[in-house]
């Protein structure tokens, strides 16, 4: 066994047909999916309420993915600590995972200043989307902590819009990913459907 694998074990239930190891007890693979998914949406339902506070930096979306998880893996708010493919997509590897975070949420902020209107905000958040994604700093639950990460940011820094997850396509947004390094522009479209005005805060209520 390859120190590659060990570390890959660390990770699973000793027996178990490539369990994680989780605080919950759990040792059946469906069981555990179902679980997580009930526990981490309550979580993202509670942040509608009561975002995470942070600066949007590195820490910020380690602070998001523990809230998240922490129920449900003992690895939450951490980095994973193995190599990670997903499909063709490039993944940072292990020792890059906290400056290539740093230099992505570095950039983010930047980028940000310099977007002026609706189709600037599509790109910016299909930009950032690829980038924080292909540095895939968890073990599980890279995706949901993302999403709500930049919901978070859209909410917090871009005026007069909020993020609507229900109106992307995950099919689109996956294929969006496949083809970043080319070109974003299904991620852009997706987030141009995914950018909805806020009314209500127009309206000053």
């Amino acid at each position: 066994m390859t120190e590659e694998d060990k570390k890959w074990e660390e990770y699973l239930i000793p027996g178990t047909d490539g369990v994680l190891k989780n605080n919950l007890g759990i040792n059946d693979k469906e069981e555990l999916k179902q679980k997580e998914t009930e526990i981490v949406f309550k979580k993202l339902v509670n942040l509608y309420e009561e975002p995470i506070n942070g600066n949007f930096d590195k820490k910020h979306l380690c602070d998001i993915h523990k809230y998240l998880f922490d129920e449900i893996y003992p690895f939450a708010g951490q980095y994973r600590t193995v190599f990670m493919g997903k499909g063709n997509l490039y993944v940072t590897s292990v020792e890059n995972i906290d400056r290539e975070l740093e230099i992505v949420t570095k950039e983010m902020h930047e980028e940000l200043e310099t977007c002026y209107n609706f189709n600037d905000y599509a790109r910016f958040l299909a930009n950032t989307y690829s980038a924080l994604i292909k540095v895939h700093p968890f073990r599980e639950g890279n995706g949901r902590t993302v999403r709500e990460f930049l919901r978070e940011l859209v909410e917090a820094k871009i005026p007069n819009y909020f993020l609507d997850w229900s109106k992307v396509d995950s099919d689109n947004m996956l294929e969006g990913i496949r083809m970043a390094f080319f070109t974003k522009t299904l991620l852009e479209m997706e987030f141009k459907k995914a950018l909805v005005e806020d009314k209500d805060r127009i309206k000053g209520r």
